[in-house]
């Protein structure tokens, strides 16, 4: 006899759980979240793709979807304290690093 759950039996998702991500910049340190907001996360779905297949246009389209991408992160990720202190150049540095470490962008077949 298999053990069979019944039909109205919860399914179990284990959370994917990512430490928080502590960036020193100038001395003080600032944690910002290892969750990836999911507005981060639908921002390509929601640019309409260009459908001219010239390389300036999908550049175009690229810069654009990344310019969306780290305004979200902004807004999100960053706390309001780094924000108070953070310089806007320094703003892809930390980008790169959180989502390093999240593994935004990541496939998730690549286990190759």
């Amino acid at each position: 006899m298999t053990d069979v759950a019944p039909a109205n039996a919860p399914v179990q998702i284990k959370p994917k759980s990512r430490p928080p991500l502590v960036v020193e910049y100038g001395g003080p340190t600032y944690t910002l979240t290892g969750r990836i907001p999911s507005e981060i996360m639908t921002i390509q779905a929601q640019s309409k793709a260009p459908r001219n297949p010239a390389k300036d246009a999908q550049d175009a389209y690229k810069r654009e979807v990344g310019i969306a991408v780290i305004d979200k992160f902004y807004d999100l990720v960053v706390p309001d304290d780094f924000k108070a202190v953070l310089d806007m150049e320094d703003l892809a540095p930390v980008f790169e690093a959180w989502s390093g470490h999240v593994g935004l962008g990541e496939s998730k077949d690549s286990g190759n």
